[in-house]
C-alpha cells in the first residue's frame, strides 16, 4: 500500500490547528520510518523603496517566524530532530520548489483562512491543490487514529456509445488506483469505514430531454437503467481490482461500503460527504491549462468549494507543475 516517507509540513502563522496537524504528519511518517520537515513561507509586502526601518522590520519578522517554527517543532518533537526553514517569496511557488528539490511525497498543512463564509480552504490551500505535483493533505487537525469514516471519490472515463467502462486503460484508472490504495491504507491504520463514491448520470439525457427527443418514457427509463448497469459493473470491477492492489488481508479487514448516486458529481459528492459524515475525503484533482493559467478541473474545484472536512488530494502520475524551479 502507499506510504508517505518524506513529508513537508507547511506552516501558516496563527493557525489554531498547527500542532495537531504537525503531530498528524509525524504519525503518518512514523508508519514508514520517514521524516517530516517544516517550512514557513513569508510573502513580504511590496515596498516602493527600501529604508533602514523597513529592512529592520523585515529582519525581525523573519527572526520571529524562525523562532515560532522552531518552537512548534520542539513542542511536537522535543528531541530536536525536525528541520525547519523560513523562506521569503510567493508561498505556493516556494512550497512547490521545495517539493521538487526535496523529493517530498506529501505536503501537509492546516487548512488556512479562506475569507469566504461558505468556503473552507484558503488561498494558499487552493494554489497548492492546483500546482503541487505530490499529494496534498489539508487538515482540520484530526488525530491519526481518530478517523471514523473516509470517503474515496472515484471517477470513470465514459464512452457515449455505452461500451463497457474499463475495457481499455485510461489515465483515470491510474488515478483511481492511487485514491483507493491511499484510502485502504488510511482505513486499515485507523480502523475506519471506507466509503467509495462514484456519481454518474446518463449522457445526453439533459441536453436531449424527452421533450426534445420525443421519446416514450419507457424508452428513457430503459436507457437510464442500461447506463446504471454499466456504471455498477464498472465500480464492481474497480473494487475487485482494488482488493488485488492492496492485498486480500487488508481488503478483508476494512469495512467497505460503495455508493453509486445518480446525478451531477458536483452535487452528489458533497452531499455524500455530509451523509456519511466523512472525516477525510480522498479525491483526484485533474489539472488543465486555461486562459488564467494552471487550474483544476471544474468538477474538482466545485466539489472542493463545498467540502467541510479534511482533504487528501492526488494528481495523475504524469502531472507536471507549471511552477519553474527558478525565475
Amino acid at each position: 500500500m502507499r506510504r508517505f516517507r518524506n513529508i513537508l509540513y507547511v506552516h501558516e502563522e496563527n493557525s489554531p490547528t498547527a500542532l495537531e496537524t504537525l503531530q498528524l504528519a509525524l504519525k503518518i511518517a512514523g508508519k514508514s520510518g520517514g521524516r517530516v520537515d517544516l517550512i514557513t513561507v513569508l510573502d513580504p509586502p511590496a515596498v516602493t523603496f527600501a529604508s533602514n526601518i523597513s529592512l529592520l522590520l523585515q529582519s525581525r519578522w523573519v527572526k520571529e517566524s524562525e523562532e515560532q517554527l522552531q518552537q512548534l517543532a520542539l513542542t511536537a518533537s522535543p528531541d530536536g530532530s525536525l528541520d525547519t526553514k523560513v523562506i521569503e517569496g510567493r508561498p505556493h511557488i516556494q512550497v512547490v520548489r521545495e517539493v521538487l528539490t526535496g523529493d517530498y511525497d506529501l505536503v501537509i498543512k492546516p487548512i488556512g483562512p479562506s475569507g469566504f463564509l461558505d468556503r473552507l480552504f484558503g488561498r494558499l490551500d487552493m494554489q497548492l491543490l492546483r500546482n503541487c505535483p505530490c499529494p496534498v493533505w489539508l487538515s482540520k487537525g484530526e488525530a491519526y487514529g481518530a478517523f471514523d469514516n473516509v470517503l474515496a471519490a472515484v471517477d470513470a472515463d465514459i464512452d457515449t456509445s455505452l461500451d463497457y467502462l474499463g475495457s481499455e486503460a485510461t489515465p483515470k484508472d491510474a488515478l483511481n488506483r492511487q485514491i483507493l490504495e491511499l484510502a485502504f491504507s488510511m482505513c486499515a491504520d485507523n480502523n475506519a469505514r471506507l466509503h467509495v463514491g462514484h456519481a454518474w448520470y446518463p449522457p445526453f439525457l439533459s441536453p436531449f430531454s424527452r421533450a426534445r427527443a420525443n421519446l416514450p418514457q419507457k424508452e428513457i427509463d430503459a436507457y437510464v437503467t442500461t447506463v446504471k448497469r454499466v456504471h455498477t459493473g464498472w465500480l464492481r470491477g474497480l473494487m475487485d481490482a482494488a482488493s488485488g492492489w492492496v492485498g486480500e488481508s487488508v481488503a478483508e479487514t476494512v469495512k467497505l461500503k460503495t455508493h453509486l448516486p445518480q446525478g451531477d458529481p458536483e452535487v452528489e459528492i458533497p452531499r455524500l460527504i455530509t451523509e456519511v459524515e466523512a472525516d477525510l475525503v480522498i479525491m483526484g484533482t485533474v489539472a488543465r491549462t486555461g486562459v488564467s493559467g494552471l487550474v483544476m478541473g471544474n468538477t474538482a474545484e466545485t466539489i472542493l468549494d463545498q467540502i467541510t472536512c479534511s482533504v487528501l488530494a492526488v494528481k495523475p502520475a504524469d502531472f507536471v507543475s507549471g511552477v519553474p524551479l527558478d525565475e
